[in-house]
């Protein structure tokens, strides 16, 4: 059967999740703000149009958003998520041969009996998406990868495709790469594209054009490899597991700036713990944690203002009752009075799969069966009731130092005390 390489985005993905649970902020131009409120990260093609820049500060844009009417809403990662997996779900009733590339796009492998079929199928996929969640989606079907994600971009600028475009004739694969700026090409960085252009190939179809032995000269395989796909030759197939994390980071600016041990304490508590839940879901061990404070650099600009301290543990643990210890030792250590403290980060690194612990003859610690039960329900619990549930007490109740969000949505879909209500 013949089939075809689907990439699924969604389109403005950020704005679309607000805009299923608030039906006012439909065609109302929107923009999402960066942690703490600075600056803007994504924008509906409204706000596109009323001249809203991507990463601008705030601040910058408080005239705009007055004149046009703009909606700003604060990063609301929770429910982001949550709609992105309900997306990604979608997807997987017309197809499960699927790979999640990120939180808004997906790779997928359709089969038919014949091209038509094919394409009957990236319209399904769009219309279900957005029955089903609320999410307008772009669908771009081509032979590769590569050609699918031009035929996605294709589809959702030009508004004659309806939101899918099929490479079904050459004219239609000529056309697109001849249209397409090297520097648009999916895998070529901006190094690459300035190389490439130095020597007169400014599109994907000057690309193909050149012979292998030069493409491979100047890109690497790397290039060879996309510009095969750029002809119609698969190089790359659908990734069913996602690799695993080399070191996992949480961090983040404090919504004001914190002078005082306990409430600095309680922060790295919380990154500690939301970096050891994420270290549980894909399985893993850390051997190494780091934490490094961010004091403000300008109060003294002569001296350093960033501060880390490594531990390193003799057995591999995703015990997060460990792991708060070693991070509350770290940070008492590295905290000093009359300093402005704006920033925290928690790194574990020296990451193993859980199965393969290298245990130590002498070492007390280690992560019994008893504590990997104790995580898995504490993981349970809070995946079902929802975020901190439970938690250490280290990490405080009302934390005064989160971050900056007086724009957020609720979290519509992953806490009972935000759930939408309709009054009749």
């Amino acid at each position: 059967m013949p089939s075809a390489f689907a990439l699924i985005d969604c389109n403005n993905f950020y704005a679309s999740c607000e805009r299923v649970f608030d039906p006012s902020l439909r065609n109302r131009p929107i923009v999402i703000l960066s942690n703490n409120d600075g600056c803007v990260i994504a924008r509906s093609n409204e706000a596109k149009q009323c001249g809203v820049d991507m990463g601008v500060p705030e601040f910058k844009v408080r005239s705009q958003v007055k004149h046009h009417n703009i909606a700003v809403r604060s990063s609301n990662y929770a429910l982001y998520g949550d709609m992105s997996r309900r997306v990604m779900e979608t997807i997987q009733t017309v197809t499960p041969n699927m790979e999640v590339y990120s939180i808004d796009e997906a790779f997928a492998e359709i089969s038919g009996r014949n091209q038509q079929e094919i394409i009957e199928k990236g319209l399904e996929i769009k219309r279900k998406v957005i029955q089903w969640t609320g999410i307008p989606v772009s669908v771009g079907l081509a032979r590769t990868k590569t050609l699918a994600k031009l035929a996605n971009e294709a589809a959702k600028s030009n508004i004659k495709w309806g939101g899918v475009m099929a490479l079904r004739s050459k004219r239609d694969h000529r056309n697109l790469l001849k249209s397409t700026e090297v520097d648009d090409i999916w895998g070529v960085g901006k190094n690459y594209s300035k190389t490439l252009q130095k020597y007169g190939v400014y599109t994907a179809w000057d690309l193909i054009q050149q012979p292998d032995s030069w493409i491979r000269s100047k890109t690497k395989v790397t290039g060879l490899r996309t510009a095969w796909e750029l002809r119609g030759h698969s190089c790359l197939e659908i990734e069913h597991a996602l690799d695993q994390r080399k070191g996992i980071l949480s961090s983040r600016s404090f919504g004001r700036p914190v002078y005082d041990l306990n409430n600095l304490i309680e922060a790295v508590s919380s990154f500690t713990e939301r970096a050891s839940e994420k270290l549980r879901n894909q399985e893993s061990l850390c051997g190494m944690i780091t934490v490094t404070l961010v004091t403000d650099k300008y109060s003294n600009p002569e001296l350093p203002y960033k501060f880390g301290l490594r531990v390193d543990l003799e057995t591999p643990t995703a015990d997060v009752t460990t792991l708060i210890s070693l991070a509350r030792q770290c940070a008492i250590q590295l905290f000093e009075n009359g300093r402005k403290y704006k920033k925290a980060r928690v790194m574990l690194t020296g990451l193993v799969p859980e199965t393969e612990i290298q245990t130590s003859l002498f070492s007390k610690a280690d992560y019994s069966n008893k504590k990997k039960s104790l995580m898995e329900s504490l993981d349970h619990i809070n995946s079902k009731f929802g975020k901190r549930t439970l938690h250490s007490a280290s990490t405080g109740i009302d934390q005064p130092w989160q971050m900056k969000q007086q724009f957020l949505s609720p979290k519509y879909t992953t806490s009972w005390d935000e759930i939408l209500t309709v009054h009749a």
